[in-house]
């Protein structure tokens, strides 16, 4: 069984939310992991940065399917000398998620499982064969192989970081190959988040193995990619989702790597609301703003506001308010908009009424008075 240190790579404990990993050193240290799927990569930036500066969680990795780009897996890394002392960081966490309301769910148990596995195999056992193969890792089980290509990236030499992702993610799906992207943000000793990449390919055993560095740097005009020779112990950075190499970039410098991707129109919740109050003020309507997400317009409407969807709370203000107020409710994050969209239970209730984002600024304000 390999090993990292004084950890053993497929021996470990899962309950509820999280993986355990207990040091068969004398200390005793144990380091766990928790999981988040498809979360939106523009509300947790500031959240699990600072989760880093106060050593709440030691590192986080953010893993990009090839295929399927809209698949985000965000796992979050604790270390403690306790496992109550880690419960108490994940609660935490967890806390502080509920409190910003933002949409999110730790997976759990099985789910935790496989997703956290998944990156190798689907299923992993004491039969599961760790091999080298010339630069590559060769991963066997009974019922199936893959080799493994590892690749970092030289994000310095990225020109167009808001749309890298998708453009890079394109040319490995149009060369036919398979793998995921990981990005591994950590905290250094000047308390600068500092990250760094990798891609690892996923070649089936009687795949046509070729080298796609060659192609990927001909296509970005750079050696932005160079293929890692690891050693099999580094199958730990790749379940662990940790770097590959030892270097690392400020990320400072690449926040429009992943964090301002989104449609040029959209607004933040902030410019909405001082948007909505500008134009109603214009209109002479009168309105009582209830908090940040929710005002009382002319005694007869509601406009809530979300900056990402959050269906419990849309559920708790219909269910309060409803029928007795018109509910107008927009999501700034398309995605969100798309989502609620296709909630027939909502969609369908008539008086509520579902604001395209986008088309916001166009959005007519006398709707608000035919009513009175």
């Amino acid at each position: 069984m390999v090993k990292k240190g004084k950890y053993k790579l497929f021996s470990y404990l899962i309950e509820n939310h999280l993986i355990y990993y207990k040091s068969l050193s004398k200390n005793d240290k144990i380091i766990a992991f928790a999981m988040l799927e498809d979360l939106n990569l523009n509300s947790i930036e500031s959240i699990f940065n600072d989760f880093l500066r106060k050593r709440i969680i030691q590192y986080y990795s953010i893993q990009i399917d090839i295929y399927e780009k809209s698949k985000k897996l965000l796992l979050l890394n604790f270390e403690d000398d306790t496992k109550e002392g880690i419960i108490k960081a994940f609660n935490i966490v967890q806390q502080k998620m509920i409190e910003t309301h933002i949409p999110f769910k730790f997976l759990k148990e099985k789910f935790l499982e496989e997703r956290f596995l998944t990156i190798i195999f689907e299923k992993i056992n004491s039969n599961t064969s760790i091999t080298k193969s010339s630069e590559s890792i060769l991963i066997s089980s009974e019922k199936e192989s893959k080799i493994f290509n590892f690749y970092s990236i030289d994000l310095d030499l990225i020109k167009k970081k808001g749309v890298f992702i998708s453009n890079f993610s394109n040319l490995i799906k149009n060369l036919g190959k398979k793998g995921h992207l990981i990005f591994h943000f950590r905290i250094d000793y000047n308390d600068n988040i500092e990250l760094t990449s990798y891609l690892v390919e996923i070649c089936e055993i009687n795949e046509n193995i070729s080298n796609i560095d060659k192609t990927i740097n001909n296509f970005f005009h750079c050696n932005l990619i160079k293929k890692q020779d690891l050693k099999i112990k580094a199958i730990f950075n790749l379940l662990w989702r940790l770097g590959i190499i030892d270097t690392f970039f400020l990320l400072n410098d690449f926040y429009d790597l992943f964090y301002n991707i989104k449609h040029p129109y959209l607004l933040e919740l902030a410019q909405m609301n001082e948007l909505l109050e500008q134009n109603l003020l214009t209109n002479q309507i009168e309105y009582l703003r209830l908090n940040e997400n929710l005002f009382f317009i002319e005694q007869n409407f509601l406009f809530l506001i979300l900056q990402n969807l959050d269906l419990n709370y849309i559920h708790r203000i219909i269910e309060k308010y409803y029928p007795k107020y018109v509910i107008y409710i927009l999501i700034l994050n398309d995605l969100g908009y798309e989502k609620l969209l296709e909630m027939e239970s909502i969609k369908l209730i008539e008086n509520i009424k579902i604001i395209n984002p986008v088309g916001i600024q166009k959005f007519n304000y006398e709707e608000f008075k035919r009513m009175n």
